[in-house]
This record gives structure tokens, C-alpha cells and sequence, in this order.
């Protein structure tokens, strides 16, 4: 950057120090761009002006004195790095602690990145928290009693980054959320109630021209149901390519929690194979029944079996069926049927149905943004307590019937 924009580097950080004088969240969210994020290892991530001036607001009324101080500022181009000091009283507790009382004074380290107008577009924060964690201990009884604490945050700290790192690993996993493909088009989701679920999906174009499409629900919660998961996903990645049949899938599936030795060991699987001539051939496993919308009413997709892990070499049963364009296939997870209200009240299929059928014409991902977002609203206030997985998929016709009625159009 030129001279002059380092100059106006220089003049927002001069307008932080004083807005965190003036604890003026507005003054202070107002140097930050439209689309900023935000990173700080301490209060989380956020995106946009709004959601920092909430951050910087919920701050200043934990801390009323908390200030912040640079001792230093490095400007390279677009980028700043500033290191300094944040200090105050710890009245509203830190890292999840009762409030001590006590004033404090941790070390942080500040990585910014500027736009062209001289805002900012993304903040990282890294805080010296060996200092901090002192302070959290200092003066507790017994004399065991601050090494030991000081222990069980470190370790703490150390669980929270894994599991974040374990989520990312997770969501890598899962294929991108939209594909289409001549006479299909699909759009999933999934969102984890914890860092890391149970839920998962997947799909896989065949070497035929069939598309296969896998979605699971472990039981349980936490990193048991993530193992097992990502363990079965990878089953039906490896298998998709030889095993043409749902039922012969599932049942290979079945016995891969049995051989191993998992905290985590049942799941429900619903795993289907689209034809491209529209033959839809599946196998349900004890997951709720996907629901197909077509021209003749609902159709519920139950032939299957039992669960994945309940009983060694079970055997499944699977169905095929004849879809017609404009026909709308719904797959979820029972964390979308079963997320309750304050009131106790489940989502449940009755809702569900009639969101799909109010909103059937739109394409699948915004129909499925729709339905995620009606659950989420209807779930308000009670908290998220389930993996949410949803699948949409909307057939559109064989490729060959669509050139021939293209042609006789002409």
C-alpha cells in the first residue's frame, strides 16, 4: 500500500485506542468492513460490523474498566501487526471461571488485514495465555490447588482446539453441498448441535451413470458418534464403485462397528441409487423415511431393515421405484422431525411435509435453506439439541426423454 494508506493504518488504530477509553463499541465496530471476520480464541468468531459491536459491547459490560494498550505497530502493505496489552479487573470472569476480583494484564498479539478503503476485512487475536492462566490460579488453597487448576485449563484449552480441529476435518469430508447432473439436482446440509456430530451424508456418480447418495445418523453425540461416522462414510465411498445394490451396501456397512472396537456402535442409513433413466432403487435402515413428493402424492421410503450394528450378518431389503420428472426427494435426520420448542413441542413430519409442499417449486437448495431455517425458528429459544442433516433432491427427467421432447418442440 502507499504511503498514505499506512497513514490511515495508523490513524485507525490511534481511533481504537480511543474508543476503548470512551468504551465506545459503535465508534469502534465502525473501522471494521461489511464482510470482516474476526478471530479471537477467548470470545469466538464473528462476522460483520454488527456482530463485533455486539462482541466489543458484551465486553465493556463484563469489564467496565478493561482498556487496551499498544506498545507496537508493524505495517506491511494491507497488513498490521500490533502487539500490546489488554488490562483491567476481572469482574466478569475469564475462560469460563468465576470473576476473581483481581486486576489483570495479558499480553496479545493483534493481526490485522485492511482493505483498499482502509477498514478492516479480518482480524486475528492470539493472547499470551500462559500469563493468564497464572492469574486465574494465583492465590487458590491449597497449595496444590493453582497447579492444578492450571493444568485442567491448559487441558481444556487443549480439548476445545482439538475438537475444533476435529469439526474441520469433519466438514471436510462431507462433498460440497450443491451438484447437478443431467436429470438431477441435489443440495444437503448438515449442522452439528455439538463441534463435531453423528450426522453425515454423501454421494458418488457412478461409472454407469447412476448417482448414489448415502445419509446416516449415529446414535449418540460427541467424538464416539463423529468416529463412527466418518468410519461408515468411508465404508460406502470405497464400496460405491463395485456395490451397485443399496440393500448388499448396508448390509457390508452393518457389520463395520462389530469388527471394531467403538464406543459408538449403532447407526441409521438410508442409501440410495438413482438410474439415470429415473429408477430409484433404496435401502431404508431404521432411518426415518425419506419423503418422495411426486404427481401422485407422498410417498414414504421405509423398505429396509433393521439398524447398522444391531445384529451380525443381518440381511436388508430394498425397493425400487419409477420417478417422474418434477418429482422431490426429502432425506433427513430425526434431528430436524424431532427439534422441540420452549414449549416442548416437536418440529415433527406434519410440519415438515408442509414446508416441502408450500416451497416444492423452488430449487432444492433454497428449499432446503427454507426448511432449515423454518426448524431453527421454530426451535428458538429451546436451544439446538440434535444434529440437523437434511438432503434435497429434485429428478427432472431421463437426459434421452428430455432431447426427444427438445426436438420435437423444434
Amino acid at each position: 500500500m502507499t504511503p498514505v494508506a499506512a497513514e490511515g493504518i495508523k490513524a485507525v488504530f490511534a481511533r481504537m485506542q480511543d474508543g476503548y477509553a470512551r468504551r465506545d463499541a459503535a465508534a469502534l465496530s465502525a473501522d471494521y468492513s461489511e464482510d470482516c471476520v474476526v478471530e479471537s480464541p477467548i470470545a469466538g468468531v464473528h462476522i460483520g460490523p454488527l456482530a463485533v459491536e455486539r462482541a466489543l459491547r458484551g465486553i465493556f459490560a463484563a469489564f467496565p474498566d478493561i482498556h487496551v494498550h499498544w506498545d507496537e505497530l508493524l505495517i506491511s502493505d494491507n497488513r498490521a501487526v500490533s502487539i500490546g496489552r489488554t488490562e483491567g479487573t476481572d469482574t466478569g470472569g475469564l475462560m469460563g471461571l468465576p470473576p476473581t476480583g483481581k486486576p489483570f494484564s495479558i499480553s496479545v498479539v493483534m493481526l490485522h488485514t485492511f482493505g483498499n478503503d482502509c477498514k478492516i476485512v479480518h482480524e486475528r487475536r492470539m493472547y499470551d495465555f500462559s500469563r493468564l492462566l497464572l492469574h486465574l490460579t494465583e492465590g487458590s488453597e491449597p497449595a496444590t490447588e493453582g497447579p492444578r487448576l492450571y493444568r485442567e485449563l491448559l487441558e481444556r484449552a487443549q480439548h476445545e482446539q482439538e475438537l475444533k480441529l476435529a469439526g474441520e476435518i469433519q466438514r471436510a469430508l462431507l462433498p460440497q453441498s450443491t451438484y447437478s447432473a443431467r436429470g438431477f439436482e441435489v443440495a444437503s446440509s448438515s449442522v452439528p448441535c455439538r463441534a463435531i456430530g453423528g450426522d453425515f451424508f454423501d454421494y458418488f456418480t457412478l461409472s454407469d451413470g447412476a448417482f448414489a447418495l448415502v445419509l446416516g445418523d449415529v446414535a449418540g453425540k460427541g467424538p464416539p458418534a463423529a468416529l463412527l461416522a466418518a468410519v461408515l462414510q468411508g465404508i460406502f465411498a470405497a464400496n460405491a464403485p463395485q456395490v451397485r445394490t443399496p440393500a448388499l451396501a448396508i448390509g457390508q456397512a452393518n457389520d463395520a462397528p462389530m469388527r471394531r472396537a467403538l464406543r459408538a456402535r449403532f447407526a441409521t442409513i438410508v442409501y440410495a441409487v438413482l438410474s439415470p433413466d429415473g429408477r430409484l432403487a433404496y435401502c431404508n435402515a431404521g432411518h426415518n423415511p425419506p419423503i418422495l413428493l411426486g404427481q401422485c402424492g407422498v410417498t414414504r421410503l421405509e423398505s429396509g431393515g433393521s439398524i447398522i450394528g444391531a445384529f451380525e450378518r443381518a440381511t436388508f431389503d430394498e425397493e425400487t421405484l419409477q420417478l417422474e420428472p418434477g418429482d422431490l426427494l426429502v432425506a433427513f435426520s430425526d434431528g430436524v422431525t424431532e427439534a422441540r420448542n420452549s414449549a416442548g413441542e416437536e418440529f415433527g413430519e406434519e410440519r415438515l411435509l408442509a414446508c416441502i409442499e408450500s416451497h416444492r417449486e423452488l430449487a432444492p437448495s433454497a428449499l432446503l435453506a427454507c426448511l432449515l431455517d423454518t426448524v431453527q425458528q421454530f426451535s428458538a429459544g429451546a436451544g439446538q439439541r440434535d444434529d440437523l442433516t437434511a438432503l434435497v433432491l429434485r429428478y427432472s427427467g431421463a437426459p434421452e426423454l428430455k432431447s426427444s421432447e427438445s426436438a420435437r418442440r423444434r
